[in-house]
């Protein structure tokens, strides 16, 4: 027990030092270099020795109680800054989800009207070119029956300058894989593959998931935790990207690292974002008869509509 008790305290230490203390450390030094430098003089590592050594020679540094003092309160603003954009990043990742707040939800709602003009739009191009591309398929096998048939119309246009329809449909689902209904991108790939699965399996994924995550392995639920916990981190480096936006207003180079910190847990939250959808869609796809078979639904082969339907019933209880 006392190994166990002295092994865990190791690792709560290590947590808090590298969560909480060190970006909050390196956020008030930031801040604190950048009033003393300011825009004018953005680089004057002079100025900072100079302010340093000045601050040094006071007669108040000398003093161990109060250089304990100053470092407990750095440690606490550390903590407490840290702990600022643990908050934030939960605001940023209910923006990134599309959850808005209410004074938003205007811009939200038209955001999400443009996003589905957009969609419907790419659709249609998808399908138009999916039926040409049918339509040329049997123009292709009547002449390959009759060779000797009179040509047609002669083509308006190339048809390698035509998009593929693999092109039109990657187009498509680079603003969504189904019907746009939030305001965002990450948004609209978690609801998406709720609409996958009920399309696929007509399975309710909110009222499922519960009782399939009871029966899921290990395995897989250490790699979807992980896919969830790398968009929190996002999230976390976003908000932290937000507080260097203070900074900013006084030391200008704070605004570069307000951009590649966005930036990069921009990006790093897509693709949490996008393997968490993949994972919850895989789940249903290899477990979804384990499903049925714990709730006694007979399920002999592949899952279909069928038994997912039967699911979703008993699952729903009525409602």
């Amino acid at each position: 027990m006392t190994a166990f008790l002295a092994t865990l305290g190791g690792k709560l230490a290590d947590t808090w030092l590298s969560l909480l203390v060190l970006p909050g450390l390196l956020y008030l030094a930031v801040a604190a270099a950048g009033s003393v430098l300011g825009h004018r003089n953005p680089f004057g590592r002079g100025l900072l020795t100079e302010r340093i050594d000045t601050m040094a020679g006071t007669p108040a540094t000398h003093s161990p109680g109060t250089v304990v003092l100053v470092a407990a309160l750095v440690l606490a603003a550390s903590a407490g800054t840290s702990r600022l954009a643990g908050v934030l990043g939960g605001g940023v990742e209910r923006m990134w989800l599309g959850d808005w707040p209410r004074p938003l939800r205007p811009a939200a709602r038209a955001l999400t009207r443009r996003r589905a003009r957009r969609w419907s739009a790419a659709d249609a191009r998808y399908r138009q070119a999916l039926t040409a591309r049918a339509l040329r398929a049997a123009a292709e096998s009547r002449d390959a029956l009759a060779p000797d048939a009179p040509d047609g119309p002669p083509a308006l246009d190339d048809p390698a300058d035509r998009p593929t329809t693999a092109e039109l449909g990657e187009a498509r689902n680079l603003i969504a894989l189904a019907r746009p209904v939030r305001p965002t991108w990450m948004g609209d790939r978690l609801l998406a593959a709720d609409a996958r699965v009920y399309q696929a399996y007509a399975i309710d994924l909110t009222s499922a998931w519960p009782r399939l995550w009871l029966l899921l392995p290990d395995t897989a639920h250490g790699e979807i935790q992980a896919a969830r916990s790398a968009l929190t981190g996002a999230a976390r480096r976003g908000a932290w990207g937000l507080l260097y936006v203070l900074p900013a207003l006084w030391w200008w180079p704070a605004a570069l690292v307000v951009a590649v910190t966005w930036t990069g847990a921009w990006r790093q939250a897509r693709l949490a974002v996008h393997e968490f959808a993949e994972l919850v869609e895989a789940t249903v796809d290899l477990h979804g008869r384990d499903l049925a078979t714990a709730l006694g639904i007979a399920c002999e082969e592949r899952l279909t509509a069928a038994e997912g339907l039967e699911i979703t019933r008993t699952l729903r209880k009525g409602a």
